[in-house]
């Protein structure tokens, strides 16, 4: 449909383009092979140019339709006449016919230029609608990839903070054993200060025994005796 509707406009261009040539009045040889223009209205004036060949382009300048003679311009700036019965206010069938065929020419080339731009466009969707799909794709990899980090990350928090528990918790329990080696040591100190003590009251206990049982014995034996 796009196609259709540039090659109209180009028609229409090209309609509007040769309307515009055919306004700024100029003629044109008609199908004679060659027709002399003269340097005034009549076969007795000299010819300015012998070699006006069919189909020439002449600039319009006069027309004289009761002598039948047309006032032109040619192309090297010459002016003169031509008879009437040779000129045309059209191009010729075989110009028309050359220029209608370069204009179809230049809109089957247009025609080819917007076939392989709309390939190239369709081509150009495909590669993108690919690398949409390829971005999709990695997106997604990415996105799980993230959550996986996230996860991992979360466990390492999970962890670090139950290190940290486990740290404490040793920390205290390392605390509590010093307490209670210290106690330990305290209560070994004081049963061993006790066993010496009750084994200087022992051996004190012995001496006085020692001295106090012979003393004893004598008053005894002194009271038998009186």
């Amino acid at each position: 449909m796009r196609h259709f509707i540039a090659i109209t406009a180009l028609l229409a261009t090209a309609l509007s383009f040769t309307t515009a040539v055919q306004a700024q009045e100029y003629r044109w040889v008609s199908d004679t092979l060659y027709v002399p223009m003269r340097s005034g209205k009549g076969n007795q004036y000299r010819i300015i140019d012998s070699a006006v060949r069919t189909g020439t382009r002449l600039k319009f300048i006069s027309e004289d339709k009761e002598a039948g003679w047309v006032e032109v311009e040619n192309a090297k700036g010459q002016v003169g006449f031509i008879p009437i019965q040779y000129i045309m206010d059209r191009p010729t069938a075989a110009i028309q016919l050359e220029a209608t065929s370069k204009k179809l020419q230049d809109l089957q080339n247009k025609y080819n230029e917007l076939r392989n731009e709309l390939r190239n466009t369709d081509s150009t969707r495909a590669d993108l609608h690919d690398q949409l799909q390829s971005v999709t794709a990695e997106n997604q990899k990415l996105t799980t990839e993230l959550d996986n980090i996230r996860r991992v990350s979360a466990d390492a928090l999970s962890l670090n903070k139950r290190h940290q528990q486990l740290m404490k918790d040793h920390q205290i329990m390392q605390t509590e054993m010093d307490v209670l080696k210290a106690d330990n040591e305290r209560l070994r100190k004081e049963d061993r200060n006790t066993f010496f003590l009750y084994g200087a009251l022992a051996v004190l206990l012995g001496v006085i025994i020692a001295i106090v049982a012979p003393l004893l014995r004598r008053r005894k034996r002194f009271s038998e005796w009186a």
